[in-house]
């Protein structure tokens, strides 16, 4: 029977040194037998060095790191033994010296509870290490994201280690037995090869994008794809919008732009949520992804990428943050996409014409939905998605909106199809949490004083924050609320919780019956009730840029604005489908 814990230290193992670890120091001990012998199958193409305590292994391995400047690794069990790695940690924490350490620990069940040789170990250097992770537990038949995590996660700490010229501290915790089964060693062979391949950016920040488009990568199906805080200001939209087309025409990648992403501007595709899926597309093909800003907020994109083997998959850091739910990163490029210049691409040969038909297939299906939805829009029943469709289509150049968390950056992305206005959106995606919204919204416009500001909120969220509408007057902002109230949480609907009744009601979807027309009299903000296309457009145009703060309030049902999205969506795959008979 295989041991599970065989498999996820080999797989670590493999990748961190396919990452390129050459140096080794392994102390005595049991928890940390899978760890050793993960390092001990490749002993004929690193170095290992035996020690009999901790102490002296961690500043031997400090003194081959001073010798060499590559990070060397040291592995000890569990217990007081990761202790007595602490005063070479200082040292090299100090002296800023690459050191990888890795420690076995009690699974979680034993933490805590007194088990013998059980000390705490999460984060036990503190500051003196420049990243803690705690692995998770090996599992049989874990899901592949668990190994490409593993293989990833060891190319993480070595080149944060090398990078930050610091300390890098794994907890491994590992369940009994930690000796490999019978027939581990038969099935699995060793994999050498680098997970990821780190760049960090050159002193223009140019050359390190163009230097990973060989001619192999452009061969292929690709996509680009600007997620959220890709571009954050008007001045870096104008520096990116140019190099983006010019890279797009000559490489034959359509560009895929979420709308919190700012640069949802020709001719970057819009509505790929409402056709990603449609069988007439077939994004199983695309071998290529070449990604700025965020993981990805659409549920159809992340599909893709949990989903598909890419030949490649370039993200672009702006900060070097790692940004990859899907641990499908091939090559991580450290790089502010606002300093290159559409020079960069001066000399690409232009796509094959596979490639260019590639491009065009998908702008036909941007074409299709856009058709698709303001038909359907129109003639159709009011919901929330179109409220953000109309909201986006009244919007003055110049604006600046801001998404709030859960279904209205959601609807944004999927129903908010540019038309060519400039407008300027923020939303608080980095842990996208429902907290602070109105608040942040109100922050932002007070940078843009001379700029209309928009802020679209489901009832919950601005629920949250209703203190926040004290700065309307008391700081100066004027703002149009528009106000999504599904009478609780709506986005739950999208989830499989929805079928269990009566907990989904009671505990999920959080019906609450305020009246939120009090809300706005309590901050003297006008308040419109619009429950229709017509009432909301005029509400809408009449109060964005006013001097007056007002709050529309649009109720909707979130059952019924879930079936309209998927009626609309249907609506979209058939079109794409008669076309393409």
């Amino acid at each position: 029977m295989a041991n599970p814990s065989t498999l996820h230290a080999n797989t670590f193992v493999d990748a961190l040194i396919g990452a390129g670890l050459k140096r080794v120091c392994l102390t005595p001990g049991s928890r940390h037998t899978p760890l050793v012998l993960a390092f001990t199958r490749h002993r004929d193409e690193i170095d290992l060095y035996s020690h009999l305590d901790e102490r002296s292994a961690a500043f031997f391995a400090l003194g081959l790191t001073l010798a060499t400047d590559e990070p060397a690794a040291i592995v000890c069990t569990s217990g007081s033994a990761a202790a007595n790695f602490f005063p070479a940690i200082v040292e090299a924490h100090q002296s800023r010296v690459p050191l990888i350490v890795l420690t076995a620990d009690r699974s979680h069940e034993l933490r805590g509870s007194g088990a013998n040789q059980t000390i705490d170990q999460i984060k036990l250097y503190g500051d003196c290490a420049d990243w803690f992770y705690d692995a998770p537990l090996p599992e049989k038949d874990a899901p592949a994201i668990t190994l490409r995590n593993l293989r990833t996660l060891a190319a993480r700490v070595y080149a944060t280690a090398l990078s930050k010229r610091g300390v890098v501290h794994i907890n491994f915790p590992y369940r009994k037995p930690f000796e490999p089964g019978a027939d581990d060693a038969e099935a699995m062979k060793i994999d050498r090869r680098a997970p990821i391949r780190f760049v960090g950016e050159s002193g223009t920040g140019s050359s390190g994008l163009r230097t990973l488009l060989s001619e192999d990568v452009l061969r292929r199906k690709g996509i680009i794809y600007f997620g959220h805080g890709s571009c954050r200001s008007e001045l870096e939209r104008g520096r990116m919008l140019p190099w983006a087309a010019k890279l797009s025409r000559l490489s034959g990648f359509p560009i895929l732009a979420e709308y919190t992403s700012n640069m949802r501007a020709a001719p970057a595709i819009g509505a790929y949520e409402s056709f990603m899926t449609a069988a007439a597309m077939d994004f199983s093909q695309v071998e290529v992804l070449i990604r700025f800003g965020a993981p990805p907020l659409s549920k159809p994109m992340q599909d893709f990428l949990a989903g598909n083997q890419l030949c490649y998959h370039i993200f672009c850091s702006r900060a070097g943050e790692w940004a990859d739910d899907s641990h499908s990163v091939t090559q991580h490029l450290t790089i502010n996409p606002a300093k290159l210049d559409v020079c960069e691409w001066d000399g690409f040969a232009p796509a094959a014409q596979a490639t260019k038909s590639w491009s065009e297939r998908v702008s036909r299906a941007d074409c299709v939905a856009r058709q698709v939805i303001a038909q359907e829009i129109e003639s159709g029943v009011f919901f929330d998605g179109a409220v953000l469709h109309d909201v986006v289509d009244l919007m003055p150049a110049g604006s600046a909106l801001f998404a709030g968390s859960s279904l209205p950056v959601r609807h944004l992305d999927q129903f908010g199809l540019s038309n060519g206005k400039p407008v300027i959106t923020y939303a608080n995606r980095g842990a996208s949490g429902i907290d602070g919204n109105v608040s942040t919204a109100l922050g932002a416009g007070a940078a843009r004083p001379d700029s209309p500001l928009v802020a679209v909120l489901g009832d919950i969220t601005l629920y949250h924050d209703m203190n926040g509408l004290l700065a309307i007057k008391r700081c100066g902002v004027p703002l149009t609320i528009v106000l999504l109230n599904n009478e609780g949480g709506g986005i739950f609907h999208r989830l499989p919780i929805r079928e269990f009744e009566p907990d989904f009601s009671d505990y999920f979807f959080t019906a609450h019956g305020l009246d939120f027309a009090r809300a706005a009299a309590l901050y003297g903000l006008r308040y419109i009730r619009a429950d229709d296309r017509a009432s909301f457009r005029k509400a809408f145009s009449e109060s964005v840029g006013g001097a007056e703060s007002t709050l529309i309030e649009v109720r909707t049902d979130a059952g019924a604005d879930l079936k309209r999205r998927n009626e609309i969506m249907a609506a979209v795959h058939q079109k794409l489908k008669r076309m393409n008979s």
